[in-house]
């Protein structure tokens, strides 16, 4: 096509030389002519393009990481030319999945409809705008390619998958024994609320072994979650943290540990509420039960590590807010000196803090101070390291008996 356009240039400069130099009645009929067969195949080109009409359609706005989403693309030719030659091109494909979409080139007859169905698995969480589709009109003899955006204003929002415990293992420092954290937050043992058979990851301090020994079963006891039990789960999203976060790494797990933590706690209808920043501003999420799950997803899809203010002055005027005796979550990349001590403080303000440090070791980013990690053990306080590699669920539910 840009050869034809070049050979055309050339032509009608020659043409133009030969009216300006030569004159005479046939050089300015061939001329004319000339013209004329440009004008009519564009202005052909220029007349079905203004009627081209279409959209983009996707079955819901709400999607999972993992999930594939079947995108519709409908173009229509409402004049009564046909079209030769329209060349369609999307980048919705790329947006969402990284993969490029081949152009299609077809013909429209007039009053005619093109349908066309991409699937597109979501690789990566985030809101997306699907955006315009591109269609191209070319004349018979591709003399000219008349382009035209086709606006949609559908978007998308992918949330991070969840990742769903049975049961909650703390380990200290990874060095300690295990201790179950949220059994001694979460559960009133002096309630029985039921009876049920041993499932794997049942603790076997819970097993009824009366019950076991009559129903020649393993029964363990089920307890009641205390009406006290709360927990706060804070993000340290502190830009100066992500500034070497390869392809998203550490936001991402991050996200998926955040995500996972919210979603125990609801499924065992406790308390929860999440707080993290977004620039300069703050986010701030409660819920209770399994069905206040999508404001958490919501939030967490459109994460990123641009946090504005120093997670310790960001902490500082919400310690006195946390209720006493609570579970305080701090998930984070970075266990410096300054996070050791806002643990510190956390304890000594009857609260009951925890670590989780997200870390890429692969790209060295993340870290972990020894003397710190070491300071906190002695604290009583609990800490988890959690490289982009770890299985979540497995470090999550460690054995313990």
């Amino acid at each position: 096509m840009v050869n034809n356009s070049f050979r055309l240039l050339i032509l009608g400069l020659l043409l133009f030389f030969a009216v300006a130099i030569i004159g005479g009645v046939m050089p300015y009929f061939i001329l004319y002519v000339f013209l004329l067969a440009l004008l009519i195949p564009w202005t052909h080109s220029f007349i079905v393009l203004q009627s081209l009409t279409g959209r983009v359609n996707v079955p819901r706005e709400a999607f999972y990481i993992g999930e594939s989403v079947n995108i519709g693309y409908q173009i229509k030719n409402r004049s009564i030319f046909r079209i030769p030659f329209l060349e369609l091109n999307s980048f919705i494909s790329q947006r969402l999945s990284g993969k490029e979409t081949p152009k299609e080139i077809i013909t429209l007859e007039s009053k005619q409809d093109f349908s066309k169905n991409e699937t597109i698995v979501l690789k990566r969480r985030g809101f997306y705008e699907l955006g315009d589709l591109e269609v191209s009109v070319n004349d018979v003899f591709r003399f000219f390619s008349l382009k035209k955006n086709i606006t949609s204003n559908i978007g998308l929002i992918v949330y991070p998958k969840i990742i769903r415990l049975s049961t909650f293992e703390i380990m200290a420092s990874q060095q300690l024994g295990e201790l179950r954290v949220f059994d001694r937050a979460f559960l009133d043992k002096s309630r029985t609320t039921s009876l049920k058979p041993y499932q794997e990851g049942d603790s076997i301090k819970r097993v009824h072994w009366k019950m076991s020994a009559k129903k020649d079963e393993i029964i363990v006891k089920d307890y009641e979650n205390r009406g006290d039990t709360h927990v706060a789960v804070f993000i340290d999203n502190d830009q100066k943290h992500f500034t070497r976060d390869v392809d998203r790494r550490l936001e991402d797990k991050i996200v998926d540990v955040a995500v996972c933590m919210v979603n125990y706690c609801l499924d065992q209808h406790v308390e929860v509420f999440l707080e993290t920043q977004k620039g300069g501003d703050f986010i701030r999420i409660y819920g209770q039960e399994k069905s206040d799950m999508k404001p958490f997803l919501e939030a967490m899809a459109l994460f990123k590590g641009n946090g504005e203010i120093d997670f310790r002055a960001y902490m500082k005027p919400r310690v006195e807010t946390i209720r006493k005796g609570a579970t305080v979550i701090i998930i984070t990349s970075c266990l410096d000196k300054a996070m050791g001590a806002q643990g510190i403080q956390l304890k000594m303000s009857n609260l009951n803090p925890l670590f989780i440090v997200v870390m890429d070791r692969q790209n060295r980013n993340g870290w972990i101070d020894a003397d710190i990690e070491k300071k906190l053990k002695q604290e009583g306080i609990n800490l988890y390291a959690i490289d982009h590699n770890t299985s979540i669920k497995e470090a999550m539910e460690a054995q313990y008996g």
